[in-house]
């Protein structure tokens, strides 16, 4: 993926989906905006925030900033896909909404003990997170993922 985010305290489900389409995405709530805006510098990120103090200190070191003024989450993935950013609606490309770790390929037989019975049955394809170990799988969450990309893009 092109684009790496440094997103602020205040986008945490914003950042889960960045990172569950494949991107790079610096989020931890505990950093504070001075940190997060020198780690986006250094770092070659893209800093989204909704502080309009942080926007502008981050624009006068030189930093790539998007403020993001809306609360509406589907806005937000809306003003998202008009950066270029590219929401993915299956786990292929993911990265652990959770760590920001890679995803990877598993083997059915390999996670089978760390799902439900039911999903292990149900699905045939998994992937790991390298950092975390979670388990994933292309279910219910993610075509809610679709439904609400659908919904945005028809509406917008």
């Amino acid at each position: 993926m092109g684009m790496r985010f440094a997103v602020d305290a205040m986008f945490g489900r914003l950042a889960r989906w960045l990172r569950m389409s494949g991107y790079d995405t610096l989020y931890d709530v505990e950093l504070k905006d001075g940190r997060l805006i020198m780690m986006a510098k250094e770092e070659g990120r893209v800093l989204l925030t909704r502080d309009r103090d942080a926007y502008g200190r981050a624009v006068k070191e030189g930093v790539r900033a998007v403020f993001i003024s809306s609360t509406d989450f589907r806005e937000q993935l809306r003003q998202m896909e008009e950066l270029g950013v590219i929401f993915r609606e299956t786990p292929e490309h993911a990265r652990c909404p959770y760590c920001n770790k890679e995803l990877v390929r598993a083997d059915k037989k390999d996670i089978k003990a760390k799902v439900p019975e039911r999903v292990g049955e149900a699905y045939d394809k998994f992937w790991t997170c390298e950092g975390c170990g979670r388990v994933y799988w292309h279910g219910g969450h993610w075509k809610n993922i679709m439904e609400t990309l659908r919904s945005i893009r028809k509406d917008g």
